[in-house]
């Protein structure tokens, strides 16, 4: 069978082919880390700008770690399958918004070159929590510096940085980390990012799995072409950003445009994000790989929806257009997908870059409101048992957090670990007695059985 490619795509009109000329689009979109995410999500939004007729916002997406997405990208002409499944049906869309693959710093000149284009609109971000750091040239900072400095060198105006990664006020965050990195700071270059570029916060929302070679031998059948690139996600998509100069162009993608984005980012973050970790936890230490067949289990089902509406959900202020109640189930029903397939290790990642936002700041906000905490402080255990219990933990501190969380006192496991000097968030002292308490409490007992226990309310 065929790869997909120009020479080919239109043929497959089962699969929804962009039918704009690909040869007009221009590149007004520099999106920094080109993993899946960004294809499932903001390229798809692009996508749709470009099938209304607006051309201007192709994206140029530049892979940071490794070559290997973009020249497979590149082996395709830039074009993949977003399969939008929810055990109903298959949406399948071939997606053309990303007209170029590129890896830094290989294709540097090209990526300066887009920076200096009056074309260029905006710069995207999915980088992950752990790319932030302002001490490694290596690392996202410094190379925005680089690309900035090329478009102030050219004499062009501001543009809209947009980070689409899980921080708390992503763009706030993103300006200060740009601003500190910045040497000079009498320099007309420091004024013209402070003053003229914008930073303006987001909120994005799609489950997208790892994609399996299963599945793209399984479309490979059943459509008639090969797409090493596919992706397979769920049909919910969503992406919020604070109000700003683009919404004129982008609202009719989709996007939302809000005056501000907090109370969006607060609710995903700590009712799905905080959930979905939670899930993968208690996944990894009873044996579950996948979070869909966790999120249904009769052991598992009410510790979670509990967690979210009775805990989660009343850490915070919701966006007077949400209804937390309704917003907990359709998380769950999302995350029940079946053809999702999302490995409950994948989401288990990272997690001492990611829990302090998900699950220790809405710890600490219950604990100041005067609400229960003992959902949470289970959950924050389970992860600190499960760095103690598995051999490998894909986590940039873990060489450090594991030995803490073995520490035979589970007091001191707990104070330790949740402690550590590198953690963004620390827990505050006064819920590690609880936190402590209920991880004596796994280090004797299977999960499934202090979670029933928890629900019947015998412990």
């Amino acid at each position: 069978m065929s790869k997909l490619a120009r020479a080919n795509y239109l043929n497959y009109s089962a699969v929804n082919p962009p039918q704009y000329s690909m040869d007009q689009v221009k590149i007004g979109v520099l999106h920094m880390g080109l993993g899946a995410f960004h294809r499932a999500h903001q390229a798809v939004f692009f996508d749709r700008l470009l099938r209304s007729g607006n051309l201007n916002y192709g994206i140029c997406g530049v892979s940071q770690r490794s070559s290997t997405v973009a020249d497979s990208m590149n082996a395709q002409d830039c074009l993949y399958t977003v399969n939008a499944q929810d055990g109903q049906a298959n949406t399948p869309t071939i997606i053309g918004a990303l007209r170029e693959a590129r890896y830094f710093p290989r294709d540097l000149e090209r990526i300066l070159e887009i920076a200096r284009s009056p074309d260029l609109k905006m710069i995207t971000l999915t980088v992950s929590e752990k790319a932030y750091r302002s001490d490694d040239a290596s690392q996202l900072p410094q190379r925005l510096v680089t690309i900035l400095r090329a478009r102030y060198e050219s004499g062009l105006p501001g543009i809209a940085v947009i980070s689409c990664d899980n921080l708390p006020s992503n763009g706030a965050f993103t300006r200060k980390i740009i601003l500190d990195v910045i040497t000079e700071k009498s320099s007309g270059f420091f004024e013209w990012v402070n003053t003229q570029i914008r930073f303006p916060n987001s909120m994005v929302d799609r489950i997208v799995p790892a994609i399996t070679s299963k599945s793209i031998d399984d479309f490979e059948q059943r459509y008639g072409y090969r797409d090493d690139s596919l992706i397979s996600t769920e049909p919910y998509n969503e992406w919020v950003i604070e109000d700003d100069a683009l919404s004129q162009d982008l609202t009719p993608a989709g996007i939302r445009f809000v005056p501000r984005v907090a109370p969006y980012e607060l609710t995903k973050i700590r009712l799905f994000n905080g959930n979905h970790s939670t899930l993968a936890y208690i996944s990894q230490l009873c044996g579950i790989e996948y979070v869909h067949e966790a999120i249904i289990d009769s052991a598992i089902a009410p510790f979670v929806s509990r967690l979210q509406e009775e805990e989660l959900g009343l850490s915070f202020k919701p966006p007077h257009d949400i209804a937390l109640k309704e917003y907990a189930r359709t998380v769950r029903k999302r995350v029940s997908n079946p053809t999702l397939l999302h490995r409950a290790e994948q989401i288990a990642m990272d997690g001492s870059q990611k829990l302090p936002q998900r699950l220790f700041s809405p710890a600490n906000d219950l604990l100041q409101l005067g609400l229960p905490t003992q959902r949470i402080s289970m959950a924050i255990a389970a992860w600190v048992h499960f760095l103690a219990t598995k051999d490998q933990v894909n986590d940039p501190l873990a060489d450090q957090l594991q030995p803490l969380a073995r520490l035979s006192e589970p007091m001191s496991a707990v104070s330790q670990t949740l402690g550590f000097a590198q953690l963004a968030t620390k827990v505050n002292p006064a819920l590690f007695p609880m936190i402590a308490a209920w991880l004596e409490k796994l280090r004797s007992t299977p999960i499934k059985e202090v979670l029933i226990e928890l629900e019947r309310g015998s412990v």
